[in-house]
């Protein structure tokens, strides 16, 4: 079960929008990405502005380094 927001675990590879149990916005829903580093990297600078109308209310990370590092770690969770 989530409460916060959507397991993060095998988050590389999967459609965005799409993981079971999880009640993603519209907007995720028909964002069309699968999540990829570089996706990911988009996506995590501006959250907000990237998919218009998501329910994630995170400015995001506008460091690139630390973005590297997110997603690194996210390569992870596998």
């Amino acid at each position: 079960m989530t409460r916060v927001g959507p397991s993060l675990f095998g988050v590389i590879g999967r459609k965005a929008g799409t993981l079971p149990g999880y009640n993603f916005s519209t907007a995720m829903k028909d964002y069309g990405v699968t999540w990829s580093p570089e996706t990911l990297n988009t996506y995590l600078a501006a959250p907000m502005q990237e998919v218009k109308g998501t329910k994630m209310t995170f400015a995001g990370v506008k460091d690139e380094t630390e973005r590297a590092n997110i997603i690194a770690y996210l390569a992870t969770l596998k």
